[in-house]
């Protein structure tokens, strides 16, 4: 049986503004890691470096680009994204956004709360960015 997954992305369009939009992981039951009982899993994509990123509590990024294709999962604390189409999304522990805006002029972000974020990154392999 398959299912979708549901995140958002953040992408650049062809004049350089940024954008949210809604994108699906499919899932299929299978068999992963026997002998335990089968669970849903997506494909397994590409992946060149994983790292952990560190925010303390009041940081705020200016107007940027991605340094580079990549998923970002909240591991603690809480963040806001802007888009510059004015788009706002927010991304607690458990979320994950993947962030595609390598070009253009990028978004904000920044540190919600009383708590420092830590996030998980997984950089992907690049490709144009696309709508």
């Amino acid at each position: 049986m398959q299912t979708n997954l549901r995140f958002d992305r953040l992408y650049a369009d062809a004049e350089g503004q940024s954008h949210f939009a809604p994108f699906e992981v499919a899932v299929t039951l299978r068999e992963f890691a026997p002998p335990a009982p089968p669970f849903s899993v997506s494909a397994l994509d590409p992946a060149s470096r994983c790292g952990f990123l560190h925010l303390p509590i009041g940081w705020q990024g200016e107007l940027h680009r991605s340094p580079m294709r990549m998923w970002i999962f909240v591991l603690a604390g809480e963040m806001e994204f802007k888009a510059t189409d004015g788009a706002v999304r927010t991304i607690s522990p458990g979320s994950a956004l993947l962030l595609e805006d390598t070009i253009g002029l990028g978004h904000t972000s920044r540190v919600l709360g009383q708590l420092p974020a830590t996030l998980a990154a997984i950089q992907l392999p690049g490709r144009e960015d696309a709508a």
